[in-house]
Parts: structure tokens; sequence; C-alpha cells
């Protein structure tokens, strides 16, 4: 693999945390109140945003496509995960102060394929029955 494609491939990478990152903190400022901002449902916030860090990471893991995170690069991505999963809390009526593993979130994606079922896991929070 060239060192150009490289580049190209750690440049998209680390714009997709920008991205995700801006989402996310738009959605906390619209709930910095402890209010959720018309939410559909739970399973509707982890597909905005828990779900797609959780994709980046697995894609840029997979496929022999490994891109090299960076420290920093690292803790962002875990730092939003886990952002979007107190926001999947609030939904819930929880304040929970997320500390979890993007490794450990992946994992239990790659078991599961149900996003929703590894919120659940990791914040023990169940799903709502009416969603």
């Amino acid at each position: 693999m060239s060192s150009s494609n490289t580049d190209e491939r750690l440049d998209d990478f680390s714009d997709r945390i920008e991205i995700l990152e801006g989402e996310l903190q738009r959605e906390m400022e619209k709930n910095h109140n402890g209010r959720l901002v018309e939410w559909k449902s739970a399973l509707e916030c982890l597909m905005m945003g828990f779900g797609p860090v959780i994709a980046m990471y697995i894609e840029a893991r997979i496929k022999g496509k490994l891109i090299p995170i960076t420290p920093e690069q690292f803790e962002r991505i875990e730092s939003i995960m886990n952002g979007w999963l107190e926001i999947y809390a609030k939904y819930h009526g929880e304040d929970i102060e997320a500390n979890f593993s993007i490794r450990e979130a992946s994992l239990l994606f790659l078991e599961t394929h149900d996003i929703q079922d590894v919120a659940e896991m990791l914040t023990k929070i169940p799903k709502k029955i009416n969603q």
C-alpha cells in the first residue's frame, strides 16, 4: 500500500472523527438542561451517533485496511461513543457517566449484530418495550 493511500485514509478517518464530534456537541447543546429534544426513540439516538462511531472503529480495524489510530484519535472516538451513551441513558430517564471501551463495544456488536443490545449490555439500561 502506498504511503499516499494511507495518508488519504488517515485524513478521511480524522475528518469522520470531526464530523461525529460536531454531531455529538450539537446534540449535547440541545439537551444541556437535561431534557431531551424530540427523540422518537432511544434507537434513533443509537443510530444517529453510537452506531456510526462503532462502525468507524470496526472499519478502521478490519478488511486488511488497518488504519493506525493515534492515541489522541482513540481517546476522541471513545469519548464520542460515551457521550452518545450518556444521551441514550437520558432518553431512558437515567443519568450515567459513561466510561466504556470502544474495543469492548465493537466486540459486543460483532457478537450480537444489534446496536441496541450493545447499549443495553454496557449501560445496564433495558430497552423500552414499546419502541
